[in-house]
């Protein structure tokens, strides 16, 4: 009798780096090969959060139970040296095989010296001296743009505010006039005038997308509005 060992996969986000890419990953291996995974998002109790930090949030629970988590957890912690204790902590206590995580250096270092810069990634160090048989796989991480790759320019801070109750058309703004103006990033569609794109925004819980043409959309924000552009990647094989 030939005894397997359950191979158990931690995928690490951080609320600065756009997490589509690693949790798909993560979720990849997870299904190709029969394994399991769970979800731990990181943020920094000194954050004043953005719509970008809400946005990554709030796709990255719903995406981690599309694609069949096991578990999703948010921790909040003071420093790198922090979220490395606390990625060691749960893989030792799911038994984990292997943790994705996202991360790379800021550019203004990569001119000093090696020995310096391996210096600034020793939360990976740490890991890996903590757990020696883990495998680390740290991705690149990206801003957030959930859309097709070259269309749409990076997402901007912006408002829908719409002008009189009784109509449904809102218009896009830099700068909000009322406390119930919505609050979202617009993405540019590239090669276009500033007033063509995506509005990406949080309605109860959920990311919700409209489309935006000459600076204004006509659909009700109330619907299940989503770009096609933006619709979840599906994992294949």
């Amino acid at each position: 009798m030939t005894l397997t060992t359950r191979h158990h996969i931690l995928v690490c986000l951080e609320e600065q780096n756009y997490s589509r890419k690693v949790l798909l990953k993560g979720a990849l291996l997870a299904r190709k090969y029969g394994y399991t995974f769970e979800v731990l998002f990181f943020c920094s109790v000194e954050s004043k959060y953005t719509m970008f930090h809400l946005l990554n949030l709030a796709e990255s629970k719903k995406l981690s139970s599309r694609l069949g988590a096991k578990k999703f957890t948010m921790k909040r912690v003071k420093n790198e040296w922090k979220t490395a204790k606390e990625i060691v902590t749960a893989a030792k206590n799911s038994d984990a095989k292997e943790i994705i995580m996202s991360g790379s250096q800021p550019n203004n270092r990569l001119h000093q010296p090696f020995w310096k810069r391996a210096f600034y990634c020793d939360k990976y160090n740490y890991i890996l001296k903590s757990i020696p048989d883990i495998i680390l796989v740290v991705m690149h991480h990206s801003e957030y743009n959930p859309f097709e790759k070259g269309a749409y320019q990076n997402g901007r801070q912006g408002y829908l505010v719409n002008k009189n109750t009784n109509k449904t058309t809102y218009f896009l703004y830099d700068t909000p006039f009322r406390e119930k103006d919505i609050s979202g990033l617009f993405f540019q569609e590239k090669g276009t005038d500033a007033g063509n794109g995506v509005f990406a925004f949080i309605r109860k819980g959920r990311v919700k997308y409209v489309n935006i043409r000459d600076g204004k959309t006509n659909f009700s924000i109330e619907d299940e509005t989503q770009s096609s552009h933006a619709a979840p990647q599906r994992i294949g094989f």
